[in-house]
């Protein structure tokens, strides 16, 4: 299991948790209807300063890495 942030380009992984974000019961929720949930295929596709641009449901999604930190994956 690793964070998000730390994980390589361009290889699948498995969302197995999304931490709770300080104060921001939007963000949370708004990560979910974005596709952002538990067992979840995900895949880093550009990395710049942290900040990343993920494939998840057939869409790109570019998230800080604030966000990044608290999403914890496993490789398929």
């Amino acid at each position: 299991m690793l964070s998000l942030i730390m994980a390589p380009l361009n290889i699948n992984f498995k969302i197995l948790k999304v931490k709770s974000l300080k104060n921001s019961n939007v963000t949370e929720s708004h990560l979910a209807n974005l596709g952002f949930v538990k067992g979840a295929i995900i895949k880093v596709v550009n990395e710049n300063d942290g900040n990343l641009i993920v494939s998840i449901k057939d869409a790109r999604v570019a998230i800080g890495k604030d966000i990044a930190k608290k999403i914890l994956v496993e490789e398929m």
